[in-house]
């Protein structure tokens, strides 16, 4: 797994949970780095036991903490998630655009990160406030994470969304309740 996936996670627990908090999943998890190098190359294993260890040591289940990693990515305060916010608010004005835009986010993920590859992402218009959003293979829980990038982005954009795991399907069912629910981050490519 690629160290920056790692280093999400890391930094996803130590500034929501603390520090104890990851010393003790790291501990359940038997890793022996504290701290992940971003431009290094994990074992996939090792990053499975982690998400598994972090799960167990905040009682909850694997899929919830993928999810709140996912809108961590968007949400949290720190450099990473400003440039993760506004590379993702690239994909257009709305949440509609957004929801277009992510067939095409591996390939800029890509140009930021060569190395970095991300199963791909899918989306299909049921109707227009009913979107249904598959990934492809490579990631275990990445559907979970996407849940909550998201999630996450909705309220970036200030939409009022429901999204739900689509029973028999490998998806996500993500219908738009109401379009200005709030007023939304601001967000403009220059300063001022």
């Amino acid at each position: 797994m690629h160290g920056l996936i790692n280093c999400a996670i890391e930094r996803f627990v130590r500034d929501t949970y603390g520090d104890q908090t990851w010393r003790m999943a790291c501990a359940a998890a038997a890793v022996p780095e504290q701290k992940f190098e971003p431009l290094l190359t994990y074992e996939d294993p090792l990053t499975q036991s982690l998400i598994a260890s972090c799960a167990e040591v905040l009682r909850r289940t694997p899929d919830v903490v993928l999810e709140d990693l996912g809108s961590s990515l968007i949400s949290g305060a720190g450099d990473a998630a400003v440039a993760t916010r506004r590379l993702l608010r690239f994909s257009g004005r709305s949440f509609v655009d957004f929801l277009y835009a992510l067939d095409d986010l591996p390939d800029r993920i890509a140009l930021a990160v060569p190395d970095l590859k991300l199963p791909e992402l899918h989306v299909e218009e049921q109707r227009p406030d009913l979107f249904y959003v598959s990934a492809g293979e490579g990631w275990p829980g990445y559907l979970h994470v996407v849940h909550g990038v998201l999630r996450a982005m909705a309220d970036e954009y200030g939409v009022l969304v429901l999204i739900d795991l689509v029973d028999g399907k490998p998806g996500l069912e993500v219908q738009v309740i109401d379009m200005a629910f709030t007023a939304g981050r601001a967000f403009t490519l220059r300063a001022g």
